[in-house]
């Protein structure tokens, strides 16, 4: 991974996963590829990032902020702001 790459880490635990979380990898997926930002991204699946009750749950790196409570319709907004921010993705 290079240093000018977004980490993003979805939570596909048993609790998250009944809370959404393969509709949320779907959704940041796509939201990814319309932005143009999947050779500046890694999506990993973690088993658990141990925040069970508030997902499905996120977390990008470099910058270690969490997400919880995902939603379809936040994503895409997530990706805009981090885009906009100084991030990796900022172009």
């Amino acid at each position: 991974m290079s240093a000018s790459c977004v980490h993003l880490f979805i939570c596909t635990g048993t609790t998250c996963e009944h809370q959404g979380a393969e509709e949320m990898l779907q959704a940041l997926q796509t939201a990814l590829k319309q932005n143009g930002l999947l050779k500046k991204s890694r999506v990993t699946l973690a088993r658990c990032l141990g925040q069970c009750g508030n997902g499905p749950n996120m977390v990008i790196y470099p910058e270690g902020i969490w997400y919880g409570g995902l939603e379809e319709k936040g994503i895409q907004r997530i990706v805009r702001e981090h885009r906009s921010k100084e991030s990796p993705w900022r172009t």
